[in-house]
């Protein structure tokens, strides 16, 4: 199931010349009983059938784009569009779904995922629209999903969704990549700057038992050759899927900073072109028992707070691990 897939399933529908509820089961292959749907208001729909004799207990709400129920007469779950506006983002609800239920035979269990899975979206789309983000904040975004794109290419197809987890710059954690045994602080620059910023004494400070780096992403801006956010989102979903993964974590990241597939075109005027990945290791002594430059709140005295400052790289090449020039 894919988008365009998903589309043609819609206009099927809207083909259909009835002034009542229409629906279209998904595809003959999803093992529940998915449906499209578009009711008498022309509003879009996703049902879920359950069979004769299958009891649930289920209250649904009203929100201010979407709105689910549960209708006792068909014995279905019933999630409603109530703004076209979003038709893009309920498709990739309707998309991440489909991946996460359609092999499920039991029941009991494709129902409950299908019950969390749309409460949570649910929330996506109640605030889908805020104050517009600065130049500098979809730069630093951008960085990142480059860092999320060229982890997902190196990971095996059952590490998809641990990949999109580990991102937790979107959620203003210390670090935005949170591993097992390391993190990583992504920082983004002009790629004829030397120059980074780091925003808090947090940002490259150490987690007991875990190795530290800091990624360098080096764009250049470029509005006539360049990419831009809407692109990379597209492209990352596209690699997310093609690997069964959970397009729903990225979108949950993305959604904390008021971003969705819905208004990702109000920010195609700022695009850009990837030039470098250096990844600079912030544990690594020296020779000459040279550390990498850092403040950090755990060496600090307790009455130093809020610290910012710029680290110039130019003289750091030492501590460079890993670099590709992209």
């Amino acid at each position: 199931m894919n988008t365009i897939q998903l589309e043609d399933q819609w206009s099927r529908l809207k083909g259909q010349k009835n002034s009542g509820f229409i629906t279209l089961r998904i595809d003959a292959n999803c093992k529940p009983d998915l449906n499209l749907g578009i009711n008498s208001k022309k509003n879009r729909c996703l049902l879920l059938m359950l069979p004769k004799g299958f009891n649930i207990d289920f209250i649904g709400e009203t929100k201010e784009n979407i709105k689910t129920s549960y209708n006792r007469k068909d014995n279905c779950i019933v999630l409603e569009l109530l703004d076209g506006y979003y038709h893009n983002l309920f498709d990739d609800l309707i998309i991440s779904l489909y991946f996460k239920i359609n092999k499920i035979e039991d029941v009991k269990e494709s129902t409950s995922i299908f019950i969390s899975t749309i409460n949570k979206w649910a929330s996506f789309l109640a605030n889908a629209r805020g104050d517009k983000l600065t130049k500098e904040v979809i730069k630093g975004l951008y960085g990142e999903l480059t860092v999320v794109d060229e982890l997902l290419i190196k990971s095996s197809l059952s590490d998809v969704n641990e990949v999109l987890q580990s991102w937790q710059g979107p959620y203003d954690a210390n670090t935005d990549f949170i591993f097992d045994k390391k993190n990583i602080e992504v920082k983004t620059k002009n790629y004829d700057s030397s120059i980074i910023r780091i925003s808090s004494e947090f940002q490259l400070d150490d987690e007991l038992g875990k190795e530290l780096e800091l990624l360098v992403v080096s764009l250049e801006t470029d509005n006539n050759l360049g990419e831009d956010l809407e692109a990379l989102v597209n492209k990352l979903k596209g690699h997310i899927l093609d690997a069964n993964g959970d397009v729903s974590i990225l979108f949950e990241a993305l959604a904390q900073k008021n971003l969705f597939t819905s208004n990702l075109k109000e920010y195609s005027n700022y695009k850009f072109t990837l030039k470098k990945h250096e990844t600079y290791s912030c544990n690594m002594i020296l020779e000459n028992n040279e550390v990498f430059p850092r403040l950090m709140d755990t060496l600090l005295p307790d009455y130093i707070k809020k610290v910012k400052y710029n680290i110039n790289l130019q003289e750091l090449n030492s501590f460079i691990v890993a670099q590709k020039i992209f």
